[in-house]
């Protein structure tokens, strides 16, 4: 199944609060002690580009073209999306916690959308399993372990047969809770990634080119 829309993270926001997950879709994993996997993003430990066939939904716009991100740093990623003509939308470095914008479209140039979209960035790009979750949950459709991060405000979503990352999702607050999905894995690096933003009616998805 190519699509990224997979049970694991059709998920929705609480109508009060801030966590984006529907813990209805879990079941316990039990009271026993468990050990964690040790996970980081995919574009985290030697990624250095990747190019996608890129499409983004949002405020009633449908974009598709070209994408390009970069590692420029340890602490950096550099974002470039075009149209097949060559008009760009997006150029723009995002870091963990702030963002540097080189050229946004106009209609979506508004700081309230690129500061939730830094955030959804960050989530993707920079997590990686820090201290010990919370807790562990099982999803109910898949069977893929699910670790809540409560001090990170994260959950992880690994597939325990190939020891993978399937999806993240995490919030700071209420209007920046974001889904991420990973999917088709090759040499180590998901060919399908989803960036789902339920509040503000923002789908982002690549389709990867190169890497």
């Amino acid at each position: 199944m190519r699509s990224l829309i997979f049970p694991s993270l059709i998920l929705v926001l609480f109508l009060a609060g801030c966590d984006p997950v529907k813990k209805s879709q879990f079941n316990s994993a039990g009271e026993a002690p468990f050990k964690a996997p040790v996970w980081v993003s995919p574009f985290h430990e030697g990624f250095e580009k990747a190019l996608f066939r890129t499409s983004l939904d949002v405020a009633e716009r449908h974009l598709t073209g070209i994408s390009i991100i970069k590692r420029t740093s340890d602490s950096s990623f550099h974002f470039t999306f075009a149209n097949e003509i060559g008009m760009t939308y997006f150029d723009i470095e995002v870091f963990r916690n702030s963002y540097k914008p080189d050229y946004i479209f106009d209609p979506l140039n508004k700081k309230s959308f690129l500061k939730i979209l830094q955030r959804d960035f960050s989530v993707m790009f920079f997590s990686v399993s820090e201290g010990k979750p919370t807790r562990k949950y099982i999803q109910k459709d898949s069977g893929e372990a699910v670790y809540m991060y409560l001090k990170q405000n994260l959950y992880a979503w690994i597939d325990t047969r190939q020891n993978t990352l399937t999806g993240l999702a995490g919030w700071s607050n209420y209007f920046d809770a974001v889904m991420v999905g990973f999917r088709e894995y090759n040499n180590g690096f998901p060919t399908e990634i989803r960036i789902l933003n339920p509040k503000i009616k923002l789908v982002l998805t690549f389709n990867l080119l190169g890497h």
